[in-house]
């Protein structure tokens, strides 16, 4: 970008060096060159900068975002412990109905009742 000192500012280089226009001039176009350095400069560092603190949030980022990879393991392994889990309650629902079966089984032959009418039908 292009800087040019203020038209007020060249005007007081021209009085300072007594009405010398072409002097000023020379001392102006240095300001102008040394704004522009330093501006110049200025975008460098911050570019820099700029770099140097992306890389660094990456590196810093990158231990924390989980990959895709150790996504998939961890919904692989969760497939797993819900697939085990639907087996034991499975499991758990075929014990639960036998032993229904059993308690209901001795409630109905330890039952007076029930002992009388087989004595009935077996006479």
């Amino acid at each position: 970008m292009a800087y040019s000192i203020p038209r007020e500012v060249f005007l007081l280089l021209e009085t300072a060096f007594n009405q010398d226009r072409e002097k000023a001039e020379v001392f102006a176009k240095a300001i102008e060159g040394s704004i522009q350095a330093i501006e110049y400069q200025a975008e460098e560092r911050i570019t820099h900068k700029k770099e140097a603190l992306k890389a660094e949030l990456y590196n810093e980022l990158r231990g924390e975002l989980a990959s895709k990879e150790f996504v998939r393991a961890e919904i692989n392994e969760l497939r797993a412990e819900i697939a085990q889990l639907h087996t034991e309650v499975k499991q758990n629902a075929l014990y639960l109905k036998i032993l229904i079966g059993i308690t209901v089984f001795g409630l109905t032959l330890f039952n007076p009742a029930f002992v009388k009418l087989v004595e009935l039908i077996m006479k």
